[in-house]
């Protein structure tokens, strides 16, 4: 048993007290042997420091104090974690039992893994259970980039890689977790990846949950539209084809200005693979719209970019099909 890696998990909580003690039980009782469990508490005011302290003999560490947010807490739980694997959990969602061993068992059997993923179960205020798959990846890496979407509560990760891209961003509040994904994908790829089809959380649906309050679909609309709009200006995609994701994909006008210093591996992919896909992407687009002088101008791109191939011989035999 002494043999299973260390899991490192922070758990960011405020003013959860009508939860948060199922999550730390569901930690707790895993029964896993080598866990190093974390709590980081915004300053709670109902009694949520009552029942941590409760539990504070089991814990690694934990604290309350006031804290700038749920990803300034999970930075700050990040810290103290010396484990193998590590993810995070919130102060309302609890885990199934046995998940840690199904996650480490995964790990362990999987040698050159670096993600594993199960399912969730999303449990709704009337009680309703809905199974999610969770995390999925797209046939390529650019696509699965391109979606920038992780189920992390269901996604576990090794520690180094989380440490590598420096935790999550804290000027974004809902899909940092979104945003860590793509850094990861960008030095590690998606050949890394192990999927497990068990489910290992339970994610609760409720009024006070980020997920469900605050008009979150447009909020996590204009945070995904900010992370690929700067990352596509990071790696020179034409400003035209920025713009059109801007007013014809995503249609906000409410963007962060980022300005994130992207950091490839190009041995996973490269600046122009990627500002490629796009450029193709957009070409595609193009045709899905009957707009023919844009997808010539599309082609001309891929021209310039030195990117004259099938799909430009493909897409230039499409164009006599369009009339315009």
């Amino acid at each position: 048993m002494n043999d299973y890696p260390k899991i490192s998990i922070v758990t960011p909580s405020f003013n959860q007290g009508q939860y948060i003690e199922q999550t730390i039980c569901s930690v707790l009782n895993q029964g896993y042997p080598n866990l190093e469990y974390i709590i980081i508490d915004g300053g709670s005011t109902d009694n949520t420091v009552e029942i941590i302290k409760k539990y504070e003999s089991k814990l690694a560490y934990w604290v309350s104090e006031p804290d700038l947010g749920q990803s300034d807490a999970i930075n700050k739980g990040l810290k103290y974690c010396t484990g193998d694997i590590f993810n995070w959990i919130n102060s309302d969602d609890w885990y199934e039992p046995n998940a840690l061993f199904n996650v480490a068992n995964a790990f362990m059997n999987n040698s050159t893994a670096q993600f594993v993923s199960g399912y969730e179960n999303r449990i709704e205020e009337t009680g309703m259970i809905n199974l999610y798959t969770g995390t999925y990846l797209k046939p390529s890496i650019e696509e699965t980039i391109d979606l920038c979407e992780v189920a992390q509560p269901s996604t576990f990760f090794k520690l180094d890689t989380i440490k590598k891209v420096h935790g999550v961003s804290e000027d974004l509040h809902y899909i940092f977790d979104a945003e860590m994904w793509v850094k990861l994908l960008l030095q590690y790829g998606q050949n890394h990846f192990v999927k497990i089809k068990m489910v290992l959380v339970n994610f609760r649906l409720h009024a006070d949950s980020k997920t469900v309050s605050n008009v979150v679909v447009n909020n996590f609309l204009f945070e995904r539209s900010s992370i690929i709009t700067d990352l596509q200006r990071y790696i020179k995609v034409p400003e035209k084809i920025i713009n059109f994701y801007i007013e014809q994909v995503y249609k906000t006008t409410k963007f962060y200005q980022l300005d994130r210093n992207w950091k490839f591996n190009h041995r996973v992919i490269s600046f122009k693979k990627l500002r490629i896909y796009y450029v193709k992407k957009y070409i595609m687009m193009q045709f899905i719209r009957g707009n023919r002088k844009d997808a010539i101008w599309g082609l001309k791109e891929l021209i310039r970019n030195n990117s004259f191939g099938i799909f430009s011989i493909k897409s230039i035999l499409k164009l006599f099909f369009i009339h315009g």
